[in-house]
């Protein structure tokens, strides 16, 4: 199991540079995501195809597969629209939302047995949340929306867990990243008529960001999630990336100077986060060596 846990900590580190991104390429959040997904899809199709590891899914799991990669474009736009609105920090930190998202629904998609401890943790959360949202009301919007991201977040972990753990990882990877890039691909002239989006533009400054963005961060990191779904329950791959936040903060600050856009009620709620993904992590590795 620790094995495990250190893996999902690695990805979870490699999640918290996703938002750094989205301040870094200067596309609205339509069309980055957009981009992400069209880049994410050509690599991993052709790794698949080079490699040779393609299998055969029937109709039923290519829908479900490519399903999962909508949730996961619903989430990043909704998470981009957060950063963009707010900052990098706001952004990530309202993922943070996930658990609490997750205990109310995994019972209830997965059938799997309610569990009083998970909404404690989800609780423990919430409150660092509220001292986070309390700091300042410039930022609302861009928190609302990242709940909402935190909601799409958490529907793609539980479905990753429903329909992934008996199917090839790599082929899940393909079909989730295309299912993806046919959602963001759906969005985009909506929002571009709407005036939501931005028409396109190349832009030199965006290609490497957006090459290590759609490969790297997209394509390996989800691919590492969907092998450590049939490992790890829903709730403890949710519950650790709240520690997402906590990296992309430390980046944040480093580089961006967003220390200056918060306050002592945004660090103490920081610090309740990540007392409640150790408080889990330690019960996980506990019950495995019991």
């Amino acid at each position: 199991m620790i094995k495990y846990l250190i893996q999902l900590h690695f990805a979870v580190f490699l999640a918290g540079f996703t938002g750094v991104f989205g301040r870094l390429i200067s596309y609205d959040a339509f069309t980055l995501v957009l981009l992400r997904f069209t880049v994410a899809a050509v690599a991993v199709v052709a790794y698949v195809y080079f490699t040779k590891r393609l299998v055969y899914f029937d109709l039923k799991s290519k829908l479900k597969t490519m399903f999962v990669g909508g949730l996961l474009c619903l989430h990043f736009i909704f998470f981009y629209l957060s950063i963009k609105l707010s900052n990098i920090s706001i952004g990530t930190i309202t993922i943070a939302a996930t658990c609490f998202f997750t205990t109310a629904f995994e019972p209830i998609i997965l059938k799997t047995r309610f569990k009083p401890t998970n909404l404690i943790y989800g609780l423990i959360i919430i409150a660092g949340l509220l001292l986070i949202f309390n700091f300042d009301t410039k930022f609302r919007l861009g928190i609302i929306i990242g709940f909402i991201s935190a909601m799409f977040s958490s529907l793609y972990s539980i479905y990753n867990k429903k329909f992934t753990p008996t199917l090839d990882p790599y082929t899940c990877i393909n079909y989730e990243m295309f299912g993806g890039l046919l959602v963001s691909a759906f969005c985009y002239p909506i929002c571009r008529m709407t005036g939501a989006a931005d028409e396109f533009y190349f832009n030199s400054h965006n290609i490497f960001y957006l090459f290590a963005l759609g490969s790297v961060f997209t394509v390996y990191l989800y691919l590492l999630v969907i092998k450590l779904s049939s490992k790890l329950s829903a709730f403890t791959i949710n519950l650790t990336f709240n520690l997402e936040p906590v990296y992309a903060i430390i980046i944040a600050m480093l580089f961006f100077g967003e220390a200056k856009e918060v306050n002592l009620s945004f660090y103490v709620g920081v610090v309740l986060v990540a007392f409640s993904v150790f408080l889990q992590n330690r019960k996980v590795n506990k019950n495995e060596n019991s």
